[in-house]
């Protein structure tokens, strides 16, 4: 069983050696890392590049700045042929080290599943991940994004054969990786496990990507982009995209009216 753990990069090539380090300290050896730099003129990556030995490890470059999208997209058009599930690892978080292992016994212990969450969780130990129940499967769409019944940040654990041809937004340079997981998530359900695999130092405000950060022009041409990718990939007539995304436009006209003088 191979996974291959794919981790985009940007302006953090000190982030990057830890988040390398903890998958070179696993317990299962059984993986390959697929990194993107999106930063290619950033100079403070040299020496990481000339530090890779491990042929386990493969170090991409984009040509310019392209976004988390492109970058992950990149990855998985590269991933080896006997690859047999997919690991998003951010390159400012790091994994436990029996993260793999235990997604091992997971997949091993429930064969019938394709998609397995596991806990993001701070360096303290304390989850940034909340699902109702351990050992149980949960619909994407309903129960994470409109329902809320499933939230934070996760550690996704998904079969290579379920990804095929679904990619990150091409058309939206930043986040919105719903859309990836929202079609992942009409082919199989969410099987989670309460477990810290993926730790943090913290999300940071300051820098970090946030849709509720941007002003409403900047949220309404986002969710317009979001619209058109409905019909790209004709996902706009499906109920719970309908919803979701009608969620989103409420809360932006509530939001703009809650200014009003």
């Amino acid at each position: 069983m191979k996974f291959s753990i794919i981790t985009p990069t940007y302006k953090r090539a000190d982030k990057l050696t830890r988040a390398v380090e903890s998958v070179l300290n696993q317990t299962y050896t059984n993986w390959e890392m697929i990194i993107v730099n999106d930063s290619p003129d950033d100079v403070s990556y040299s020496s990481f590049e000339n530090s890779i030995s491990d042929p386990r490890i493969i170090y991409l470059n984009n040509e310019q700045n392209s976004g988390v999208n492109y970058s992950r997209n990149r990855a998985l058009d590269n991933i080896s042929k006997d690859s047999d599930w997919v690991i998003f690892l951010d390159d400012d978080d790091y994994f436990a080290t029996d993260a793999l292992t235990t997604l091992h016994d997971l997949i091993q212990n429930h064969l019938n599943n394709k998609w397995f969450v596991t806990n993001r969780a701070q360096s303290n130990g304390s989850s940034l991940t909340h699902f109702p129940a351990s050992d149980t499967s949960y619909p994407y769409a309903w129960d994470y994004l409109i329902t809320k019944k499933c939230k934070g940040d996760a550690t996704h654990c998904i079969s290579t054969s379920l990804i095929k041809n679904i990619r990150f937004s091409k058309h939206i340079k930043q986040a919105e990786e719903w859309l990836f997981f929202y079609q992942i998530g009409l082919r199989e359900q969410m099987f989670y496990h309460n477990h810290n695999s993926t730790l943090t130092d913290g999300y940071n405000e300051s820098s970090g990507l946030n849709f509720r950060k941007r002003t409403a022009p900047e949220q309404l041409k986002t969710l317009f982009a979001i619209k058109l990718e409905g019909f790209r990939h004709n996902l706009i007539w499906r109920p719970t995209f309908l919803i979701y995304l009608s969620l989103r436009f409420v809360r932006i006209g509530v939001k703009s009216l809650s200014f009003k003088p």
